[in-house]
């Protein structure tokens, strides 16, 4: 297992948020809880360009109480709002911001400002002590370089809208999807078990087949669940991220390989399924930005797609996994991927 990213400074810590995140944030709030000397989790809320300071206050801290572990918070904003050192952007949403956080025993210990030319403290505001640095020492950081040795990389979001699929796909996958009798869910389940444990197996064939299955929604739901457990008994609460240990981080990867490599071969109008399954994994890492955008493509090419609308009330009521609240089980992106 790897070690542990030794986050030290203030550079490594906002070279540490687009790594959480997958892309680095434009007019964003970005709340890290700290677990004593450890960071948590990371939310990412839109900046409050119209909303009233208490009032956005409040949401970001019931968001961010999600984590029951935490003793603590650092805050990031990202913003090109007009500001001078006397007077920082969003000054009076900081400040609902802060007195929120310390009334939920999670107070603020410090907070930065990142624009598109520069970084710096934002509740310092004595140039001498606090002067604005380049963003290439965010880039330069020991932090930074750590993430990328471990093969993390911030490429933003990968839009699978180049995949086409063939159209004459459209009615074998419909044909294999299954017709609710438990031997088709079995046969699939079996099927799915030996692609996670050998992908290279995947064939045309068995794409199209797999992708048939997860028309069907509560094969599709097994398919799902399969990646993190086969026990029966935590079918739902492992649809909604309460797992019993630490997920296997490198089956949950190949899932997601997986997934990408079935809308190859599936024609728009039936990726909803897999687009929903790459989300609701992206969400258990603790990416829910990069999740709520799989979600609105899983809605986009099937209006209504139920599961999409549900995975997407999860993200945007700020629930979180257990495992992004719990560092022992948080995902770590395994070396070289």
């Amino acid at each position: 297992m790897n070690e542990p990213i030794n986050i030290s400074t203030p550079a490594d810590i906002l070279a540490y948020v687009p790594h959480m995140l997958g892309e680095t944030p434009k007019e964003s709030f970005v709340v890290i809880t700290m677990q004593g000397n450890a960071l948590g989790a990371t939310l990412r809320i839109d900046a409050p360009l119209c909303f009233e300071p208490k009032a956005f206050a409040q949401t970001v801290v019931s968001y961010a109480t999600a984590d029951d572990a935490a003793t603590g918070t650092l805050l990031v904003i990202y913003t090109d709002e007009d500001a001078t050192p006397a007077t920082r952007p969003f000054a009076e949403h900081v400040q609902a911001l802060r007195n929120e956080l310390r009334t939920a025993r999670m107070p603020l210990q410090d907070a930065w400002m990142v624009t598109s030319h520069m970084w710096t403290n934002y509740l310092c505001t004595d140039r001498a002590c606090c002067p604005e640095r380049s963003l290439e020492e965010i880039t330069n950081s020991t932090g930074n370089a750590a993430f990328i040795y471990r093969g993390s990389s911030v490429t933003g979001f990968t839009n699978p809208e180049p995949f086409t699929g063939e159209a004459e796909a459209r009615e074998t996958i419909a044909a294999h999807k299954p017709d609710g009798w438990p031997e088709d869910t079995e046969a699939r389940r079996a099927q799915w078990a030996e692609l996670l444990q050998n992908p290279k197996a995947l064939t045309k064939e068995s794409a199209l087949e797999l992708a048939g299955a997860l028309q069907h929604p509560s094969t599709r739901d097994h398919l799902m669940v399969d990646i993190i457990t086969n026990a029966p008994e935590q079918f739902t609460s492992v649809l909604v991220g309460v797992f019993l240990a630490r997920p296997d981080w490198a089956r949950v990867d190949t899932a997601q390989e997986l997934a990408f490599e079935l809308m190859k071969v599936t024609p728009e109008g039936q990726r909803a399924p897999m687009l929903c399954m790459i989300g609701w994994l992206e969400w258990l890492k603790g990416k829910s930005s990069f999740a709520a955008r799989y979600f609105k493509l899983a809605l986009e090419d099937a209006e209504g797609f139920r599961l999409a609308e549900l995975l997407a009330e999860l993200v945007e009521r700020g629930l979180l996994a257990d495992c992004v609240r719990d560092p022992k089980k948080a995902y770590t992106r395994p070396i070289g991927r």
